[in-house]
C-alpha cells in the first residue's frame, strides 16, 4: 500500500509556510536594510578620514590650510578640490547646489560639500571658516542639509571636519552621550523628531559601534 499527502494537506502545508513567510520576511528585510545602511556610514565615514590624513601628508597641519574667510560657492570649490577630491574615489565632481559642492563615490553615494564657520564682519573678528561639512546621501539629492525630503534615520547622515582639532566626526549636537545624542530636542535620533531634523543619527550609529540598534528610529 502506497501513502502520500492528500491534496489539502499538501494546500494545508503551504498555507501555514506562506503565513510563515508573511510574518518573517519583512523583519528579516528589515534587519538587512540596517546592516547596508550602517555598513554604509562606517565605509564613507573610513573613506573621507583617509582622504583627510593623505591630504594631511602632503599639505601639512590643516589648521594651516587655506580655508579661505568666505562661505562662498567658489571658496568651497577651491577648498574641497584642494584637500579632499584627489583623494576620494569619485564617479563624478564638479556639479554645485548653491555653494553646495557636489560629487559622486564610485559606490554611488552622494557627497555635499559645504563649508561653515564665522563670517559676519558684524559679529565675528576675526572672520574664520572652521570647519566642513559633509552631507552623504545613498540616493542622489541635490537638495539643502534640512530639506524636507531629507531621511537623517535611513537615507542620509552628515560628518564634519574641524579644523581646530584636526578630526573628522559625525555631526552631533548636545552631549557626546548615547543619550544626549538620541535625546535631543531639536536634532535627536528619535522618532519625535522629524526625519530631516534628525541629525544626530549618524554620530548614534558610531556610538553603537557601527550597529543599528532596536530603539533606533528606523
Amino acid at each position: 500500500m502506497r501513502k502520500a499527502f492528500t491534496l489539502s494537506e499538501v494546500l494545508i502545508t503551504l498555507g501555514i509556510l506562506g503565513i510563515v513567510i508573511a510574518m518573517t520576511l519583512p523583519a528579516l528585510i528589515g534587519k538587512w536594510q540596517k546592516v547596508v545602511f550602517a555598513n554604509k556610514v562606517k565605509y564613507t565615514y573610513s573613506v573621507i578620514s583617509n582622504a583627510f590624513l593623505l591630504a594631511e601628508q602632503e599639505y601639512g597641519d590643516p589648521t594651516e590650510w587655506d580655508w579661505g574667510s568666505e562661505q562662498t560657492y567658489e571658496n568651497n570649490k577651491r577648498v574641497v578640490e584642494t584637500y579632499l577630491l584627489p583623494y576620494l574615489n569619485t564617479l563624478e565632481t564638479g556639479r554645485h547646489y548653491g555653494n553646495y559642492q557636489i560629487a559622486t563615490l564610485k559606490n554611488g553615494l552622494y557627497l555635499m560639500f559645504i563649508l561653515d564657520g564665522c563670517t559676519n564682519p558684524e559679529t565675528c573678528n576675526p572672520i574664520t571658516i572652521n570647519s566642513l561639512y559633509v552631507i552623504v546621501s545613498t540616493k542622489p539629492k541635490m537638495i539643502g542639509m534640512q530639506d524636507s525630503k531629507r531621511d537623517y534615520s535611513r537615507e542620509d547622515f552628515i560628518l564634519r571636519f574641524s579644523r581646530s582639532n584636526k578630526k573628522l566626526g559625525f555631526f552631533h549636537w548636545g552631549s557626546f552621550t548615547r543619550d544626549g545624542i538620541k535625546n535631543h530636542s531639536i536634532y535627536g535620533c528619535n522618532k519625535n523628531i522629524l526625519k530631516n531634523k534628525r541629525l544626530n543619527c549618524g554620530a548614534l550609529i558610531f556610538y553603537d559601534n557601527w550597529e543599528i540598534r532596536d530603539d533606533y528610529p528606523w
